[in-house]
């Protein structure tokens, strides 16, 4: 696979995986808040809804870990750029 391909994919997943989160949090916020009635549901129940979003969390963090670390070469070279033309100025 393409290195361009292989980013391509996983900020794809990245930004669904984070739209999923954004869902899942304002159901929590808005729709069924904490103290809510028991047995009111949106698709799931609460418990289901806050384990979810957990997971989710979870899921980008990994994510992000794993985008952060293959651009981990660019990141490394664009700080040093920076430093060298602030550092001349």
């Amino acid at each position: 696979m393409r290195k361009a391909t292989m980013h391509y994919v996983l900020d794809a997943i990245e930004g669904l995986v984070l739209l999923a989160l954004v869902v899942s949090g304002f159901t929590l916020w808005f729709a069924l808040p904490e103290g809510s009635e028991p047995d009111k549901t949106v698709i799931f129940d609460r418990q289901t809804w806050v384990q979810l979003h957990r997971w989710l969390a979870v899921a980008l963090l990994i994510f992000f870990s794993t985008h952060i670390i293959t651009h981990w070469t660019w990141i490394a070279y664009m700080t040093k750029s920076y430093f060298r033309k602030w550092k001349k100025e």
